[in-house]
């Protein structure tokens, strides 16, 4: 009975989420379809990778993506998040936190397909700088994709969170683009090993893989800071400090991994997206035209593997 009581009084003295928040209606179907399109876009460019070009490569990355969702639940209780479950659209369930709709359509594509994004970015070819470009403009798509469903009250943050000028804690932009990066990563070293289509399926479980190496990797400081009893906000902001440091650590680890020396003319990561998104960009990486190979199709060998 004396071991109940300490861990109900625990909890009394940990954040808990307001539970009793229903979930405003109107905002639940905008944002739906907000989150949908992306991944609406993506599935259209998977399917047409499919058709030209025989690559299942995208698709399993979103399928990986979909598999990533499940650690929603647990990143939510860690990190102090609660997805309005009263009168919302609810999937799964896992630690007692039911998922709305909208986690099932933004894990595919900000997890799978900017995983897949960043793989063929390394394919082509890109310098440390470009990485860390890379993650800052992540990091600024997270921001604008939450911003709308917090101040529309479809989830909140709640507890001693810190960086929270509008409802959005700012540390989670900091976690939220190592996750795609370091499934990129682990596609462009895994790739060039699978050589059948059906060995292609071992892509679907990096995505996952990636989001729990990525959180665990980078947010634990925040998690502890906001978990313990009666916390400060200057501890968070130490925590939060550290989570930084150990996500900029996080993509220079990365860099070591995909990184390719610095010509002169590789240009901002805008223009080696715009390279890989829009071929007909005059911006083409001099390394596609020697190696000759089209931007934004996806090689039948992979560079690296053809350089040994």
């Amino acid at each position: 009975m004396q071991l109940i009581q300490l861990a109900a009084d625990t909890a009394a003295t940990i954040p808990q989420p307001p539970v009793d928040d229903e979930m405003p209606k109107t905002a639940e179907t905008i944002f739906n379809i907000f989150i949908f399109l992306p991944l609406l876009g993506m599935i259209c460019f998977a399917l047409r990778e499919i058709k030209k070009h025989k690559n299942p490569v995208l698709l399993y990355c979103l399928i990986g993506g979909a598999f990533a969702a499940t650690m929603e639940p647990v990143v939510d209780v860690l990190g102090l998040v609660y997805l309005k479950e009263a009168d919302a659209l609810g999937t799964f369930t896992i630690l007692d936190r039911t998922m709305p709709l909208y986690i099932c359509f933004v894990y595919p594509w900000y997890v799978g397909g900017l995983g897949y994004l960043a793989y063929r970015l390394f394919q082509n070819g890109i310098t440390r700088k470009g990485l860390f470009q890379l993650w800052a403009l992540d990091c600024v798509v997270d921001i604008a994709l939450e911003t709308p469903g917090i101040v529309t009250g479809t989830y909140l943050y709640y507890g001693e969170q810190p960086l929270n000028p509008w409802g959005f804690p700012i540390w989670w932009g900091f976690v939220n683009p190592v996750m795609p990066m370091v499934a990129g990563a682990l596609i462009y070293h895994v790739r060039p090993h699978l050589k059948s289509n059906l060995q292609l399926l071992a892509i679907i479980p990096l995505i996952p893989m990636a989001d729990g190496l990525a959180n665990g990797a980078v947010a634990w400081p925040m998690w502890i800071t906001l978990n313990q009893q009666d916390v400060s906000m200057w501890v968070t902001y130490i925590g939060c400090a550290a989570t930084l440091g150990l996500a900029l650590y996080a993509v220079w680890i990365i860099s070591l991994a995909v990184a390719r020396p610095e010509t002169g003319n590789e240009g901002t990561i805008i223009d080696q997206l715009k390279t890989l998104l829009l071929p007909s960009a005059k911006a083409a990486p001099a390394a596609a035209a020697s190696a000759g190979i089209e931007p934004g199709i996806e090689p039948e060998v992979d560079r690296e593997m053809a350089s040994r």
